[in-house]
């Protein structure tokens, strides 16, 4: 076979043939030292001589003769990468991109290639070129991508293909967004294909293209982008009600605002705990014990196994005792009867100043601080309970007898 026969051409042995003359020429540099004067200024302008003379070859990349490639083979593999800058053109990898995938080239050869062609297209590679890439498109950064204008489905399909099984999420995820944003409509075998992959690339589909299969599993995104595909797939699913609804937003509702969630709680969905703790902790905190009781119907029992972790936790935490007594779970770590919750991190003076409903402000991942100070029929809250700067402390407050906020004054002494 020609990679097993072929020799390195003669750029590679006149490259090491100057190496050994450099380094013979420092050796006897080092020998004269020893048995001469130490002024070897006699020797430098040899040695720079011949050190600019390597640099200034390297730099023009001069093809040598007999080396210029004019067909992609197992020959090329041979070269070193200046031979490939100097002897290979841009041209001849696009016409000869199919030889470049049969190849095995190193990485580093592969970068010369790139190279090449970026040099022949600057502004993206067209789409005849797109078509034909193959493997290569693995060297293609997402930024060299958003360069590209895609508007066949085959070529979305071909290197879809190709990228199957490798860690190219981010190549998939910007050729989906060079494909939609030219106005490219994705069918149900794309999307089936692209369910394998990471979900980022659903982050630039259009609502009507949220079709069933679009996705599997959203565990992979990241609140920002839930933050974007959750209007999506509202708008997408809004002719659809009741369970049907549901179903098609559940893979969604890591989006979803507490208003949302309101709403849904009024439908009868029986949401899972699974689905509860992918919610955001915002979204969930400031519903109501008989929201939440609503929201999740018969999977109502599943709150017991999960009072430990977030979101469930810190929702137990902004409710009343006797309002989770009443579920019958045994839920435990709400806030005790008669108090109300003030957040410390508004420490402006203590006159007056008063949490104007139970639970606002909260904000962080701070517990609340269970403390309180003691005085003749009031309680307030203790200002030496922690909390570090930035952060919200909640503490309980116990109000007055027959007023619903409590109120500070003199005399009054931290716990």
């Amino acid at each position: 076979m020609a990679l097993q026969t072929a020799q390195p051409p003669l750029g590679s042995r006149w490259t090491s043939t100057r190496g050994s003359l450099l380094l013979l020429l420092l050796s006897l540099g080092e020998a004269s030292e020893g048995s001469t004067s130490r002024d070897l200024t006699w020797q430098w302008p040899e040695l720079t001589v011949i050190l600019s003379r390597d640099r200034r070859d390297t730099q023009k990349k001069v093809c040598p003769p007999g080396q210029k490639a004019h067909v992609v083979d197992e020959n090329l593999v041979f070269y070193e990468e200046w031979e490939l800058e100097a002897c290979v053109d841009g041209a001849l990898l696009e016409a000869q991109m199919d030889r470049v995938n049969m190849v095995p080239f190193t990485y580093q050869q592969l970068d010369v290639f790139k190279r090449k062609l970026d040099q022949l297209y600057p502004q993206g590679y067209p789409e005849s070129l797109i078509q034909h890439l193959g493997y290569f498109f693995f060297e293609i950064t997402p930024e060299d991508i958003h360069k590209w204008n895609v508007t066949s489905l085959e070529t979305v399909k071909s290197l879809l293909k190709v990228s199957k099984g490798h860690k190219v999420d981010a190549q998939v995820a910007a050729l989906i967004a060079c494909y939609v944003a030219g106005g490219g409509q994705l069918d149900k075998a794309t999307l089936d294909v692209l369910a394998t992959f990471s979900p980022t690339y659903l982050c630039v589909l259009s609502p009507e293209q949220l079709v069933p299969g679009a996705c599997r599993d959203l565990d992979a995104c990241r609140p920002p982008q839930m933050d974007v595909l959750y209007p999506k797939a509202r708008t997408a699913f809004q002719n659809l009600s009741g369970s049907e609804y549901f179903e098609r937003i559940k893979p969604y509702l890591g989006g979803a605002r507490t208003e949302d969630l309101r709403a849904l709680s009024q439908q009868n969905v029986s949401m899972d705990t699974a689905t509860f703790k992918t919610l955001q902790r915002e979204a969930v905190l400031p519903l109501t014990v008989a929201e939440v009781q609503n929201l999740l119907g018969a999977n109502l029992a599943g709150l017991k196994a999960e009072q430990g972790n977030s979101p469930v936790r810190d929702w137990i935490l902004r409710q009343r005792q006797d309002d989770l007594d009443r579920l019958g779970l045994g839920l435990r770590g709400g806030i005790p009867n008669g108090y109300l919750v003030m957040d410390l991190s508004f420490r402006g003076g203590l006159g007056g100043w008063l949490a104007p409903s139970l639970g606002e402000g909260l904000s962080g991942s701070q517990r609340p601080c269970r403390s309180w100070a003691r005085a003749p029929g009031v309680t307030v809250p203790s200002l030496g309970a922690g909390g570090s700067q930035g952060h919200s402390t909640l503490t309980w407050v116990r109000g007055l007898p027959g007023s619903q906020h409590p109120h500070s004054g003199p005399g009054l002494s931290g716990s």
